[in-house]
């Protein structure tokens, strides 16, 4: 799969997780509610065997209803999901029900299976229109994911205490699997425009990406027939597509679904093996959820590389403007002997007044005092100038992290807000508000890399600023060898040598490693600091993995070679 926006859930896509849910969770005993972000729940199911999970989303762009793994314990206290586990409790889930091409899922609840419904769910999937409801058993309003002013829908408002009224009538054909070619043919020509909107315009159930998936099974894609008017297609293409039209149709109300990807980025839940290039099985709860979450983690790491790069960018900007204004006052200050020149050249005029008297005071204090601040403004130009070269290690990190292909994207995902966090931290910057649905309780689960040399030796590597202090100071012993990129922001790599003596080709690999971890990867060379730990000093009301030394080898590393070595001794998974 490629980068991009997720295909979005159709209605067959839809039909398929509830046939699957349906034989899985029906009945089961309601367990628990979460709410990790805010347009999303994760629901328990008790079964006889085991504990379910669904997970149902509202968010416009990416609307959907899959059967998840088990998840962190993220969002138990929002008011929607306290709402839920409260009135839900000890209740049974009787019934899932969707009626043929509505997207509109309704969960129904009773004491226990055979007694009168006396809570609902229900979730519309409609893109921007997506909603999700918890009501009565007279369908009022208990709790919506979002509520709808009038100055917001003219069609209806939806707000807790209201009664639940359905989406708008689909006023759309319904596929039928025995209309005839020539009734099909007509029907479309009488909304002339390309294939792809007559047919989404004409008929209930039909999406930009049934369109595609039609064309594909077809074999029409280098054809574009999707995208030509329909006026100007012949028979013969039309009799292929009506062949495949038919075939979906059966197939969804047959409910004959299977899971499979296509063109490496979309999925279909209904092509059969044979019609595939890969023939590969996969479960399809397992392969929807798959594909969900690979895109979605995909957007939260862009996502948290702009957050970040944005606060470094800000404070870059503060702390450069600082640097400035006292640059400017150190200059100011140097020239103090002009004002005592000043002061000196009144008191030589023989006919001294008052008012000259007082000028010449105010400019000997004048005088005095720019001598007095340049001690000081110097000390604040090394603060803001570290601070700098600070901002510029998390930038090489920010950088390091979202370009080498090193981890899965959830690691990545992890490492960033860890380096979040330590941005915020160190800088004292301002986080917005975040509700105790988004706290995770422990962000630390990333590690630093660890790969064997040829001699077998372990190579630490830190990625951010946490793995860093760790691998430096509690990870490692007094003999190991520390390597970071001479003048230049990058990762820590720490040579663990105290239980055997390195060889040369040891101390180059690791040489070579840290070059590939620095920002100086462009370069050809790269003159690489080697230190003991033990002589390696944290520096005092430093940050994380601030730290000093005063004797060190320089050696040279090769960035290119400590990429291959990267590459051949660490798994990247996607």
């Amino acid at each position: 799969m490629q980068k991009g926006i997720p295909q979005i859930m159709d209605i067959t896509s839809i039909r398929s997780v509830l046939h699957f849910l349906s034989k899985e969770i029906l009945p089961s005993k309601f367990e628990t509610a979460q709410q990790p972000e805010q347009n999303t729940i994760r629901i328990g199911f008790r079964g006889l065997n085991n504990l379910n999970w669904i997970e149902a989303c509202w968010q416009g762009d990416c609307a959907r209803i899959t059967k998840i793994k088990r998840p962190e314990k993220i969002g138990a206290s929002s008011t929607l999901a306290k709402q839920l586990s409260h009135g839900l409790k000890y209740m049974a889930l009787v019934g899932i029900k969707q009626d043929k091409f509505d997207r509109v899922i309704k969960f129904e609840f009773a004491k226990r299976p055979g007694d009168e419904i006396s809570k609902y769910l229900i979730l519309e999937l409609m893109g921007k229109h997506s909603n999700f409801f918890y009501l009565d058993k007279n369908h009022k309003i208990i709790a919506a994911g979002k509520q709808i002013k009038a100055n917001q829908s003219s069609y209806r408002t939806i707000s807790t205490g209201d009664f639940y009224t359905s989406p708008p009538k689909n006023l759309k054909k319904e596929p039928n699997e025995k209309e005839s070619f020539i009734s099909w043919k007509e029907y479309l020509l009488s909304r002339p425009e390309s294939l792809k909107y007559t047919l989404i315009n004409s008929y209930q159930g039909v999406s930009p990406i049934l369109t595609k998936q039609i064309e594909y099974i077809a074999g029409l894609e280098k054809s574009n027939v999707m995208n030509t008017d329909i006026t100007l297609l012949n028979d013969e293409l039309l009799q292929k597509i009506f062949h495949i039209w038919k075939i979906w149709i059966i197939r969804f109300k047959s409910n004959l679904y299977n899971f499979s990807l296509f063109n490496d980025y979309y999925y279909s839940v209904w092509f059969k093996e044979e019609e595939l290039e890969k023939k590969e099985k996969i479960d399809l709860p397992e392969g929807i959820y798959n594909y969900y979450d690979h895109f979605l983690q995909l957007n939260k790491l862009e996502r948290l590389i702009s957050k970040n790069e944005g606060i470094v960018f800000r404070q870059s900007n503060i702390e450069r403007k600082n640097f400035n204004l006292q640059n400017q006052l150190l200059q100011n200050s140097e020239n103090h002997e002009i004002y005592k020149e000043k002061a000196d050249r009144i008191f030589l005029n023989p006919n001294l007044k008052k008012e000259n008297i007082i000028e010449a005071e105010k400019l000997y204090k004048k005088f005095k005092k720019l001598k007095r601040s340049q001690n000081i403004i110097k000390e604040r130009l090394t603060i803001y100038k570290n601070k700098l070269d600070r901002l510029d290690e998390f930038s090489a990190m920010i950088e390091n992290i979202s370009s080498l292909n090193i981890g899965t994207n959830q690691i990545k995902i992890n490492l960033l807000e860890e380096l979040n966090e330590e941005i915020c931290s160190e800088f004292k910057v301002n986080k917005k508000y975040k509700k105790n649905i988004q706290k995770k309780e422990d962000i630390s689960n990333s590690f630093p890399i660890e790969i064997n040399t040829s001699e077998g030796l372990i190579i630490q590597i830190g990625r951010n600023m946490r793995q860093n202090e760790l691998i430096t100071f509690k990870f490692s012993k007094k003999n190991d060898l520390w390597f970071h990129a001479q003048e230049s922001p990058g990762s820590h790599v720490v040579l663990k040598t105290s239980a055997k003596i390195p060889t040369d080709s040891d101390i180059q690999i690791a040489a070579d490693i840290a070059a590939y971890f620095s920002r100086a990867r462009g370069n050809f060379k790269v003159p690489i600091n080697q230190v003991k730990i033990k002589d390696i000093q944290k520096i005092k009301k430093g940050g994380l993995g601030c730290v000093t030394f005063k004797d060190s080898i320089v050696i040279w590393g090769n960035p290119m070679r400590g990429k291959n070595y990267i590459k051949k001794n660490t798994q990247s998974k996607k």
